[in-house]
């Protein structure tokens, strides 16, 4: 009789226990910016093909895409702006390829730039994919900054009006951008802002940034990305305002803005609350070479900031409270500890009267820098139930080891390798399915006596989980890219095979290839170009489909200096093929534009352009159009 029992009971809570799933997953096939290069002031698009490797499908408006720009001061990046959110009307399947572009306009002020993107795709409010930082070229604008005095303002400002035919010539568009950098007495200040205006928005700042450098402290006021510690508020950019003061042993950090916008509901977006952050940081050096800080940050979503008309929308405020120590002991002369240990408290609902729930995390690394050789190395165990809403790149229920060695035993040539591998659910909850991913890469990079530069790597990723039927893939990336100077032209060739196998047959395996080559040439002295062309195509290995995108883009320019006008001329030719049975496409656009400068003065100039726009899809003939665009700038520099 009690065996009979104890067999319903057993029974009971099998029938009863969830099932075992795996969380959602996402692998990257190529990420690319077209056109490369991109004119200032026009439209680039970051193009990225991904492959549903989860077990789940991705319903339409329960994913969205989104970006972040960054520019190159030096070695180090420096956050630029957030791209718009791309919510794609279309599901998913499990083991389906999905494709992206997102849009982003590249301001005027940014001419001969290089500027730096990477891309976010994020699932139920979770973000399960997170791109390399990758670049594109901005056709060059000289700009000479004013030279140092105890009083001086200078930079310049320009005005832009845009109007296609696409509505009846009924798209105006106005923009602002401003680049100002001034200095007063011992204080010093860098402005820049990128404002838009529509007749339906007025005033859209896109870009707003204010950095007032004084002896008293550093302000930061607008699109800025603080950083506090790895685990409490690291690599999120807010419009906000932040405060940095060190004075002799002690050193404080304080900022507070806006990390999330809010998002209306529609017909496919549940909405989305926008979401404040606030934090700080007290560090004291004990000593020369320790240094312990404090911080706490609070991250909490607004409620009021959407309009939530129907009970359909099942979205909740959410908070999360992080607090903790930091420290940074340098030793031995080249190395540096950095060790992060942090508390959580998060609460999925704020209008529930449940308390929340408390996590930890902590991660150490270790840093050396030598003259011939560089190394890091760190590990970090996140809990489960951790949550720090400002460090969008620390995923919960996570032990990670990571490491990166840099050789270098010559100036012309250097080595990299990197590895990092993670695996979770921490608890050995048996209704989750345990995932372990490594990924390795190893680059070199060599300079020959003719100044040729190539660069080579490898990537390899591997995710496997427990039991090993719910996912098992592998993805190999190879790059390389030859860059060649001749006197004032420069070639650069480049070349990506990525390879992903899954090997429990849920996800369909494929082959991708991406070609990119680009050229600068000075014909004359009065004539330059520039030339690129970017070809991937993506073969399906399982039903023999195959994914094409092309790239063309040309650019002409010629002065006149006696007459102090310069014209530049530019066409991009894109196409877009896909034989697959369940999405079809045959999709080209051929653009054109001209642009004619007037130099009036100095501190002045005119710009005047026409461009035209077709596009045709060969499948849908009803869906083809054609625009022309005018432009007319003027900029004043002082």
């Amino acid at each position: 009789m009690k065996q009979q029992h104890l067999l319903k009971v057993l029974l009971l809570s099998l029938l009863l226990a969830p099932p075992v799933f795996a969380q959602d997953n996402a692998s990257l096939q190529f990420t690319v910016a077209a056109p490369d290069p991109v004119m200032a002031g026009d439209e680039v698009r970051l193009q990225t093909l991904v492959v549903n490797t989860g077990t789940r499908p991705w319903p339409k408006g329960s994913y969205y895409w989104t970006g972040e720009i960054y520019t190159l001061e030096g070695e180090n990046r420096k956050f630029l702006a957030q791209t718009e959110s791309v919510s794609p009307a279309e599901d998913v399947p499990a083991g389906g390829a999905h494709g992206v572009q997102i849009p982003f306009t590249v301001p005027e002020t940014l001419q001969g730039r290089r500027l730096l993107y990477r891309l976010f795709l994020v699932k139920d409010g979770r973000r399960i994919l997170e791109t390399d930082y990758k670049g594109f070229q901005v056709i060059e604008k000289e700009f000479r900054p004013p030279p140092p005095q105890d009083f001086k303002i200078g930079g310049d400002v320009t005005f832009s009006y845009k109007n296609s035919s696409g509505d009846g010539w009924d798209n105006h568009q106005g923009i602002t951008s401003a680049n100002i950098v001034g200095k007063v007495k011992q204080s010093s200040f860098l402005f820049n802002t990128y404002v838009v205006h529509t007749y339906h928005r007025p005033i859209t700042p896109t870009i707003v940034l204010l950095n007032f450098y004084a002896p008293w402290g550093t302000l930061g006021i607008g699109d800025i990305s603080p950083g506090l510690t790895p685990l409490s508020m690291d690599g999120q950019g807010m419009r906000g305002v932040s405060f940095e003061r060190a004075r002799d042993k002690l050193s404080v950090t304080a900022v507070i803005g806006r990390i999330v916008a809010p998002l209306e509901p529609g017909p496919s977006s549940g909405g989305r609350f926008a979401r404040y952050s606030g934090g700080f940081k007290a560090g004291w050096q004990f000593t020369p070479n320790l240094k312990i800080a404090a911080d706490a940050v609070m991250s909490r979503d607004d409620e009021h900031s959407i309009n939530i008309s129907t009970t359909a929308i099942t979205i909740k405020p959410q908070q999360s409270v992080v607090y903790g120590l930091n420290a940074e002991w340098r030793f031995w002369d080249k190395f540096m500890l950095n060790s992060d240990y942090q508390m959580s408290s998060y609460r999925a609902d704020l209008n529930a009267a449940e308390p929340g729930a408390a996590g930890t995390a902590w991660k150490q690394e270790v840093k050396y820098k030598g003259a011939l050789l560089t190394a890091r190395t760190a590990v970090s165990r996140i809990d489960p139930k951790f949550s720090s809403f400002a460090s969008p790149s620390v995923i919960s229920d996570r032990m990670v080891l990571d490491g990166e060695l840099g050789l270098f035993p010559a100036d012309w040539t250097t080595f990299t390798l990197g590895y990092n591998k993670y695996s979770d659910n921490l608890d050995k909850d048996p209704a989750k399915t345990t995932t372990d991913q490594a990924q390795v890469t190893l680059a070199n990079s060599l300079r020959f006596p003719s100044q040729t530069m190539l660069n080579t790597s490898l990537m390899t990723n591997t995710a496997k989980g427990k039991p090993a039927a719910v996912q098992d893939n592998q993805t190999t990336t190879l790059n390389f890219s030859v860059t060649q100077p001749l006197k004032a032209h420069t070639l650069n060739l480049g070349y990506q095979m990525s390879s992903f196998k899954d090997n429990t047959r849920l996800s369909h395996d494929l082959d991708t290839a991406l070609v990119s080559f680009n050229g600068s040439f000075r014909l004359t002295p009065r004539l330059a170009m520039s030339a690129g062309l970017v070809n991937s195509a993506t073969k399906d290995k399982i039903d023999s489909t195959t994914a094409k995108n092309n790239s063309v883009t040309a650019n002409f320019s010629y002065s006149l200096p006696r007459r102090s006008m310069a014209f530049q001329f530019w066409t991009t030719l894109s196409t877009t093929q896909n034989d697959s049975p369940v999405s079809p496409a045959d999709l080209s656009s051929v653009s054109l534009n001209l642009e004619t400068a007037w130099v009036k003065s100095q501190t002045s100039r005119f710009t005047f352009g026409v461009g035209a726009l077709s596009k045709t899809d060969n499948l849908h003939p009803e869906a083809d159009s054609s625009e022309l665009s005018v432009l007319t700038r003027y900029n004043y520099s002082f």
